[in-house]
């Protein structure tokens, strides 16, 4: 049994199958935690609902990972052998399976998977990817357009002539000041569309929100009360 582990030939169906058991095994961990906590603070009624509530989430977000695992290695397999792209292309080998497993799995044109896993998901990559992308852009204009700064003493220098920590280091101002900006940018405009139509938000966030700031209708006669104990 063991040799099976070890023959070249089953490697491409040993890493599909390991695949898809981490995206089970995480998805598992990730969603049954998320589910318990939004079942302890917003849900009430009876334990049993609550508790198969809870399962099912924890099913459903397992199913989507490992799904699109299987797709996706599937796809990666095919697409790097001699007779498809080859696995010199293997950048456009992953961009291209990545986008067939979404299709299938993200995408919701089959309405197989559930929705709102699938929505939070691809919107948690996609903040990811937006922040990714934006480094990208700008380490490669850094290194092209050779732009020049003025250091401490007021002497401009090219980007060129610093050295790697220097480079280092103003990469991470420049993140940093970005990412100011787009933190206030979102919050910003989150906060107002919540005051203006919440109904677009997504679920979880819209309860969330209404559980955290919209304490002004709320009573306390005493502070057990207002601890909500």
């Amino acid at each position: 049994m063991s040799s099976i582990f070890i023959n070249p030939l089953f490697r491409p169906l040993l890493e599909i199958i390991r695949s898809s058991r981490n995206g089970i095994v995480y998805g598992g961990k990730i969603r049954f935690s998320h589910a318990l906590v939004i079942n302890l603070l917003y849900r009430s009624g009876p334990l049993r609902p609550r508790l198969i509530s809870i399962l099912k989430a924890t099913r459903d977000h397992a199913q989507v990972l490992a799904s699109f695992a299987i797709i996706y290695k599937t796809c990666v397999i095919i697409l790097k052998g001699e007779t498809f792209l080859g696995p010199k292309q293997m950048g456009l080998c992953k961009f291209l399976a990545g986008c067939i497993g979404s299709w299938i799995v993200y995408s919701q044109h089959f309405n197989i998977f559930h929705p709102g896993i699938t929505h939070q998901i691809t919107l948690y990559c996609y903040s990811r990817v937006t922040l990714a992308v934006g480094k990208i852009l700008l380490d490669l204009y850094l290194n092209h357009a050779q732009p020049s700064f003025r250091n401490y003493q007021g002497n401009l220098i090219n980007y060129g002539n610093l050295n790697n920590q220097q480079q280092k280091k103003l990469r991470s101002i420049v993140y940093n000041k970005t990412w100011k900006y787009f933190a206030v940018l979102t919050w910003g405009l989150v906060m107002f569309i919540y005051h203006y139509q919440p109904q677009y938000l997504q679920s979880s966030l819209r309860h969330s929100m209404a559980y955290i700031y919209d304490v002004e209708m709320d009573t306390w006669g005493n502070l057990r009360e207002f601890l909500g104990i």
